[in-house]
């Protein structure tokens, strides 16, 4: 997994008297004033949030912030290009911020433009739903060798993300491997064995699409520490890979022993 979702609920003591948790909208029975509410981060869960308390309140104001420029975190730059349906969520959450009562503040980044502690003084509540910024290390001899990249940041990178624009991965050798066997495994590798044409009709970043012109990576081997009983990526994932045009899938026949009786 490659980014964590954490969604906390921090309410000033003053606030509320008696409080019962029983749903956030419920919070705010004790006051009289009208309700603000603030979220950081503006991804998914972000997003789901401020819709939430909007339609169970019908005073609730909710301002949202966001370290980057542009709103919609993961939907925005950890999906894969060539799944333009998983983004249509976005017309939704466009919506949400086109809301009277919604506002969203970009390039604010918490915790140094302005601190929870001043967020917590100047709203009723904060939510906290902000994707992790750091790289889960696996700890393996050579992991921190040149052309050993998270799947992170070469999501961010084919998807335009800021701080990853200057990856500039090494797709000169033949043979790329990647370690994990979920629905970011089998994107990273359908995006490097990808023909380039088709490519051309996602949103795939420039930099990117003119990198993966260039690549010479032809096989792609997909590791995990587990067997096909236990893999995490969804049949729809693997059907792509299977059916990727140009290429052929080469599966490992011993692991696949037991597994016909397994699903009996």
């Amino acid at each position: 997994m490659y980014l964590i979702l954490t969604l906390l609920a921090l309410v000033r003591p003053s606030f509320i008297h008696s409080y019962h948790f029983a749903g956030i909208g419920k919070a705010f029975l004790s006051t009289s004033c009208c309700p603000k509410v603030c979220i950081v981060g503006s991804g998914p869960a972000g997003f789901y949030t401020a819709q939430h308390l909007i339609k169970a309140r019908q005073d609730v104001e909710v301002d949202i912030y966001e370290r980057l420029p542009v709103p919609f975190g993961l939907v925005r730059f950890g999906v894969a290009p060539d799944h333009p349906e998983v983004k249509n969520v976005i017309n939704t959450f466009t919506q949400t911020a086109k809301h009277s009562r919604c506002s969203f503040y970009g390039n604010v980044n918490v915790g140094k433009d302005v601190t929870v502690g001043e967020l917590q003084q100047a709203y009723h509540a904060v939510v906290l739903s902000y994707g992790a910024e750091g790289n889960r290390r696996v700890g393996v001899p050579g992991e921190d060798l040149r052309g050993v990249y998270s799947a992170k940041d070469f999501v961010g990178w084919y998807n335009g993300l800021p701080g990853c624009r200057e990856l500039s991965p090494d797709l000169s050798c033949e043979t790329a491997v990647i370690l994990g066997q979920g629905n970011v495994a089998l994107d990273v590798a359908r995006i490097l064995l990808s023909p380039l044409d088709a490519l051309k009709k996602t949103d795939i970043t420039q930099p990117a699409l003119e990198a993966l012109a260039e690549s010479q990576v032809r096989k792609v081997l997909i590791v995990g520490r587990r067997g096909p009983m236990q893999v995490a990526c969804t049949i729809k994932e693997l059907r792509e890979m299977v059916n990727l045009p140009g290429t052929r899938p080469e599966m490992v026949a011993a692991d696949f022993e037991g597994v016909p009786e397994a699903l009996k």
